[in-house]
């Protein structure tokens, strides 16, 4: 019989519920330590960003998840993306969930991008913003 060990959890790492709880595609908001906090899964992972547009502080938590229009030709339209962007309510700047990033450098600055991790079917949370470099 072979026995497998469950990885560690980092100690700052919240259990906040069953990766089913976080459908593919439907951007879930939590409060934490006085925060809102959206999470959302994707084909590509699971992100968590903060509620605030670096534009003018919309609530980008309330935007949609979408996709963009990639440079192209004249009369050429290749939408790309799609289910990895969110457009902010207010004004309708977009930013990539993976990294934060203003879509085509748009708007200064990135959205807060938090720790998430999906393991063993539960999804973690910390409150620890991912570095521009790393996300």
């Amino acid at each position: 019989m072979t026995r497998l060990e469950a990885e560690p959890v980092p100690r700052d790492l919240v259990d906040i519920g069953p990766i089913e709880s976080f459908p593919v595609g439907r951007l879930i908001t939590i409060e934490f330590a006085g925060r809102t906090i959206g999470v959302i899964r994707t084909g590509t992972g699971i992100h968590a960003i903060g509620n605030r547009c670096p534009h003018q502080g919309g609530p980008i938590c309330r935007g949609i998840v979408t996709g963009t229009m990639a440079p192209s030709l004249p009369n050429e339209y290749v939408y790309e993306k799609d289910g990895e962007i969110i457009r902010c309510p207010w004004h309708g700047y977009e930013f990539e969930l993976s990294t934060g990033q203003s879509v085509g450098g748009a708007v200064r600055g990135r959205v807060a991008i938090y720790t998430v991790e999906a393991r063993a079917g539960r999804v973690y949370f910390a409150l620890r913003r991912v570095p521009a470099d790393s996300a």
